[in-house]
């Protein structure tokens, strides 16, 4: 894992050096064993470096043998032994241990559709100092964020992390209205947007290509492709099907030179893999999970079950109302815009105890999109079909700031910033999708393209890194996706059973009491938290001088919907808070991230 950034001039001003080394520190959780550059005049590329694997010959950027292009890697490129063999094949044999070597070489073999060989999780950039150009690539399922903006004075800046990339001097800070109104629709800023109307995400599977004088150019190379084709194949074949993919997945996830666990939260999903990343390893693993107070949110003793009957050895940590009153202030920083899922408070403490023990862990996040997990789609399922699906859907998925209370709040000035207000921004990504697909699928379809990458992926990458972890996710597999999205959601989705194959699938290796027992996603006490010990925080937040002087909302408007506190505005009353708690810091932080570039 590492923090990679980068500035290129193409054809335009020198570059900006001192700001690749100011993004780099900034990101030194991300990669706190080394650090590495490249810089000439017209290029600028540095890395923060985790070790894993190459741990002594496995420095960046790497290089191509005649040095004329040049790479940065965040990530595990899981297929580097076959890409070694296949470029070896073809007369270019690659040079040291690491994963990140291969890729110099493999874009001089295959150029810019390199990335399609490529089985893992990854950010990178290519830049080829002959043609003066520079490509920007992401994973297929979007583990790996990048984050760049073309700064004035021209060229193009990146960086693994917001807050790294607004230290380039040449990028300005004005918001976006449209990311804020989606923010709080959906407690994320959804990618291309960010909060920064200057500043774009590099969406899953894409290739930006830029070059001197000619417009960029863009590719999607791959997409979860939900067929529902698979309606005749027997179940048996099926469920034998994704078993070996999935053991194919963990057995990937397992090389690193460092120690190894896993998560284990004690659903189907974490125990699964656990299950099969001890048989193939063979010996116990450390594993991780979090407790609460709140006997209804406490999933402690099941994974303490799973952690037994697989052989363990097993860690809990007990979350408290303080806990997420120190983490909100993590969170923010990390993300570097608003971010309201209050699942990542659990996240950053289950990643803060596993680096006690690890620096990589495996994790079972990724199968609620793709095997019709989510309560959410039995809820679609059940709605009357008497608007469009896109309507239904926003009614399930849009939770953060209801439409009226949003329409109640908003100042008319800055409503009218707002493109088609009240918008709903589903129709696009369902404009996307097959029409001759049923509507669960189609909706998993938008769930695997914005809900995984944007809020749930974004929560793992972020709240693993800010303390040096490295997840491994063996359900992303695109393999797997691949095969899984072929199966009609109504043989994923039984009457009330949830993910029905992976159950059959997870039946081989787990006890029948971690399959029976109710789903129950990663979640922490926020109703009881926010109308207790978060209380006056909030209020005293979202109340203040600057929160009302804000100009996104009707100020009688707020006061009374913060001073109402109405359980069923709990979600909204944590998003507005949010967002109000990162301006709060982004102001404090200015002057002192100014202050970094300078003196670099």
């Amino acid at each position: 894992m590492c923090g990679i950034a980068g500035s290129v001039s193409l054809g335009h001003a020198p570059v900006h050096a001192p700001y690749t080394s100011a993004a780099c520190a900034a990101m030194a959780h991300r990669g706190p064993d080394e650090t590495g550059s490249f810089v000439t005049a017209e290029a600028a590329l540095a890395m923060c470096r985790l070790k894993v694997i190459g741990l002594h010959d496995g420095s960046q950027p790497v290089f191509s043998d005649d040095g004329t292009v040049v790479c940065v890697l965040n990530g595990e490129i899981y297929n580097h032994q076959e890409l070694r063999d296949l470029l070896a094949a073809r007369g270019r044999p690659v040079r040291g241990g690491s994963d990140a070597q291969v890729l110099p070489h493999l874009y001089q073999e295959f150029g810019e559709h390199f990335v399609e060989r490529l089985h893992g999780m990854f950010a990178l950039a290519v830049h080829d100092t002959r043609r003066d150009r520079l490509v920007l690539a992401t994973d297929r399922v979007g583990k790996k964020p990048l984050f760049y903006a073309r700064p004035a004075g021209g060229g193009v800046a990146f960086a693994s992390e917001l807050p790294a990339l607004m230290l380039h001097p040449g990028i300005g800070r004005e918001t976006d209205p449209v990311a804020i109104d989606q923010y709080l629709s959906y407690r994320v800023v959804p990618a291309p947007h960010t909060i920064y109307r200057q500043v774009r995400k590099l969406e899953p599977a894409t290739v930006l290509v830029l070059e001197a004088g000619r417009p960029e150019r863009r590719r999607t190379y791959w997409q979860f492709d939900f067929t529902a084709e698979l309606t005749d194949v027997p179940q048996a074949e099926i469920d034998d099907r994704i078993d070996a993919l999935l053991q194919q997945a963990v057995q990937d996830r397992l090389e690193s030179e460092v120690p190894l666990g896993a998560m284990l939260s004690g659903g189907l999903d974490s125990s699964l893999v656990v299950a099969l990343a001890t048989r193939q390893l063979g010996r116990p693993i450390h594993t991780f999970s979090v407790g609460f107070e709140h006997a209804a949110f406490d999933e402690s003793e099941y994974a303490r079950a799973v952690a037994e009957h697989c052989g363990t050895r097993h860690h809990v940590y007990r979350i408290g109302a303080e806990d997420a009153r120190e983490a909100v202030d993590t969170i923010l920083t990390h993300m570097g815009e608003p971010y309201a899922f209050p699942s990542a408070i659990a996240a950053s403490c289950m990643y803060k105890l596993a680096r006690q023990h690890v620096t990589v862990v495996l994790t079972g996040d990724g199968s609620d999109e793709i095997f019709c997990g989510y309560g959410r789609y039995q809820r679609l399922r059940d709605l009357p079909g008497d608007s469009g699906l896109a309507d239904r859907y926003e009614h399930v998925l849009a939770d953060g700031v209801p439409h009226p209370l949003k329409n109640r709040l908003y100042a008319p000035d800055f409503a009218a910033r707002i493109p088609g207000h009240p918008h709903n921004y589903l129709r696009a990504r369902f404009d996307r999708t097959d029409p001759s697909v049923p509507d669960l699928d189609r909706a998993m379809q938008v769930d695997s393209r914005f809900w995984l990458s944007d809020a749930q992926l974004v929560k793992i990458d972020r709240m693993s890194m800010a303390h040096s972890v490295e997840p491994r996710s063996p359900l992303l597999d695109h393999r797997l996706i691949d095969y899984v999205t072929r199966v009609p959601a109504a043989r994923k989705l039984v009457g009330a059973n949830e993910k029905a194959p992976l159950k059959r699938v997870a039946a081989r290796y787990l006890p029948a009491s971690v399959l029976e027992r109710r789903k129950q996603e990663l979640a922490v006490p926020l109703e009881s938290w926010l109308g207790a010990e978060l209380r006056s925080s909030i209020s005293d937040t979202l109340l203040s001088e600057a929160s009302l002087e804000r100009g996104y909302f009707r100020p009688d408007a707020l006061r009374s919907a913060v001073r109402e506190f109405r359980p069923e505005h709990t979600y909204a009353l944590w998003t507005l808070y949010m967002l109000e708690r990162w301006h709060h810091l982004q102001e404090n932080g200015t002057a002192r991230e100014a202050a970094a570039v300078a003196h670099v």
